[in-house]
């Protein structure tokens, strides 16, 4: 069993729920035990007064004799037969009754007494409740009945508590499993749109059963709370869609110009800073671009386009495109990958995500040798796909900020980034219901995975 199947809040509920519902029923037939016990001894106890009442009464109206007569007189009565009675002589000496004799720690006047008694005859010692009454002439009465009644009960209840456990077990882990599956079936409803939302589906709502219940009403505050963020995020996208796409026309329109003015230019340094100018006016329409590709990804654009293929031939193409000019920044690109691995992917913008992941590589990791590009199954519904260096790689503790929007981690290296590259890769990891995630390599360097389930999500 899993550590954490405990922390499980359904789990406690669950359990909770069972031990509220077993200490209940335990404590329940513990009472009625309890309760049925005092009413035996307390019927014991009146039945042993009023004999002790009677005898006494015969004794004060007609005398010692017929008081030993009327003690067997009851003894003779079959109805009695768990009565016990004994009348003892002022020496101690047994009179009549059916103790052989009287109790040695029993004294004369007893208000109600539990104890175990062998009556005559009797093989083993048996459970007696009793009074003692001193009579007048030294003679004391001892009137009880046997407990028989409340040993049965005893036993009875042993067996009838266990029994009755057993099913109140089975019956609230039934009850408790059926709360468990249709609480966490509500919250699965939560988990999918969540799920969705998180994937860049900003279309999906929560689904709602309509009874009108607590989980109804916050799926309908959830779902409000939703309405209001695709709104927000679908008018930052159109006017972030809108600037890069209207701003291209004018950056192109530059960048003729200034390639017109460079071929007219003859002072040289008119020729640098034009040339300048065109390198300048060059990033930012990559900055566009990228800033498009970004949006359009968001917006799930290109669903429609994901396709099966095999990622083997697709590396391969990568290092092969990349070997030149990796070598001539010092490095060797090696692949490893299944020949059988397939994906259902958007092959261009995969294409697109690798590109980026060896441009930083080749970028960024200056002083290493090789850089690997990986495809592995890690899981029955995942595909971990991977670019890994063996450069200085990346500070631990600014890991974090690597994948932020226009955020450099090195900004004296200069260049033509604008800090968008791993944000690209992370939004085309989310369009395919994947993620990103970047881990120090071993013992340097830096690995930049992509997750992919193996079935592409729904469009």
């Amino acid at each position: 069993m899993r550590a954490g199947f405990f922390q499980s809040t359904i789990v406690r509920l669950t359990l909770a729920l069972v031990i509220a519902q077993v200490a209940a029923l335990a404590l329940g037939l513990t009472i009625i035990h309890r309760f049925t016990q005092a009413t035996i001894i307390d019927d014991a106890r009146i039945a042993a007064e009023v004999a002790r009442d009677d005898f006494a009464e015969t004794q004060r109206q007609q005398g010692r004799e017929a008081l030993v007569q009327a003690i067997r007189d009851r003894l003779t009565r079959r109805d009695d037969r768990n009565f016990v009675v004994l009348l003892k002589a002022p020496d101690g000496t047994r009179v009549v009754g059916n103790l052989s004799q009287w109790p040695a720690t029993v004294s004369d006047h007893e208000a109600w007494r539990e104890i175990r008694l062998f009556r005559q005859d009797a093989a083993e010692a048996e459970p007696i409740g009793l009074i003692t009454t001193p009579l007048p002439g030294g003679y004391a009465l001892l009137t009880g009945e046997v407990l028989e009644a409340q040993v049965q009960l005893a036993r009875a209840s042993q067996a009838a508590f266990l029994f009755a456990l057993a099913v109140g077990i089975t019956i609230a882990g039934i009850v408790a499993a059926f709360v468990a599956w249709l609480l966490g079936r509500r919250i699965d409803v939560f988990s999918r749109a969540a799920s969705a939302i998180v994937s860049g589906r900003l279309d999906a709502r929560v689904e709602r059963d309509r009874t009108g219940d607590a989980f109804d009403r916050l799926g309908v505050s959830i779902n409000a709370m939703l309405d209001r963020i695709e709104t927000l995020v679908g008018e930052l996208r159109m006017l972030t869609d809108s600037m890069a796409h209207d701003l291209r026309s004018p950056v192109a329109r530059m960048k003729a110009k200034l390639e017109q003015a460079l071929v007219r230019a003859r002072d040289p340094e008119t020729t640098a800073a034009l040339a300048g100018a065109i390198d300048e006016a060059d990033s930012l329409h990559r900055l566009l671009d990228t800033a498009l590709e970004i949006s359009r990804a968001e917006a799930g654009i290109g669903r429609d386009q994901f396709t099966r293929f095999a990622l083997a031939p697709l590396l391969e193409d990568m290092a092969e495109v990349y070997g030149p000019l990796a070598e001539d920044e010092g490095f060797a690109i090696a692949v490893t990958a299944p020949v059988d691995l397939d994906v259902v992917a958007h092959r261009e913008m995969l294409v697109r995500a690798l590109s980026n992941l060896i441009d930083n590589a080749l970028k960024y990791a200056a002083g290493g040798t090789q850089i690997r590009l990986t495809a592995a199954r890690e899981a029955s519904d995942a595909i971990d796909l991977a670019v890994i260096d063996d450069g200085p790689g990346i500070p631990a503790d600014r890991i974090a900020e690597a994948a932020r929007r226009f955020v450099r981690l090195d900004p004296a290296r200069g260049g033509s980034g604008a800090g968008l590259g791993l944000s690209l890769v992370e939004t085309i990891a989310h369009m395919h219901g994947g993620r990103m995630t970047i881990t120090p390599g071993q013992p340097h360097g830096t690995v930049v995975t992509l997750r992919l389930p193996v079935v592409a999500p729904a469009a």
